[in-house]
């Protein structure tokens, strides 16, 4: 019964992040640059930057788009190989299993936002999602990996 409480959690959480970057791939050009703009003029604003202002959103906005792909696509890792490590299966096996879903989705993300006006698909966004899956894969095997250590060693 607790393991299928587990999964079903795990898969709302991976079916709402998913509905998250759909929403976000939806977006039109103009309104994913207008939400980037936001965040780094923000940032330029608590760091109180006047001096090369236009040039450090214009670099920043690049990398504000970047870091979202990777942390989007390590909360997906995160609840990918959770979920699949309620199955019992090889290590190797859900890992893999977590991996190639979480690419896949990448792949289909990048393509369906091919269609998006003023968008376009980035081969580079793919390896980002994809470093993204794989560092929330090893999150969660770390995590896991210490907790048994810790818990060994209590007893």
């Amino acid at each position: 019964m607790k393991t299928n409480i587990l999964r079903i959690t795990f898969l709302i959480l991976i079916i709402i992040n998913s509905v998250i970057i759909f929403g976000f791939s939806a977006q039109n050009g103009e309104e994913s640059g207008n939400l980037s703009k936001l965040v780094i003029s923000k940032i330029a604003d608590i760091l109180n930057i006047e001096e090369n202002r236009e040039n450090f959103l214009e670099v920043g906005e690049s990398i504000v788009r970047k870091i979202a792909h990777f942390s989007i696509y390590t909360s997906l890792g995160i609840w990918l190989i959770s979920f699949i490590l309620t199955f019992k299966l090889k290590l190797k096996y859900q890992i893999t299993i977590a991996s190639v879903l979480g690419i896949a989705y990448a792949i289909s993300d990048e393509f369906h936002q091919k269609f998006s006006f003023g968008r376009h698909a980035s081969i580079n966004d793919v390896i980002i999602d994809s470093l993204g899956i794989f560092f929330g894969i090893t999150l969660v095997l770390l995590v896991i990996t210490i907790y048994k250590k810790v818990k060994n060693k209590k007893c």
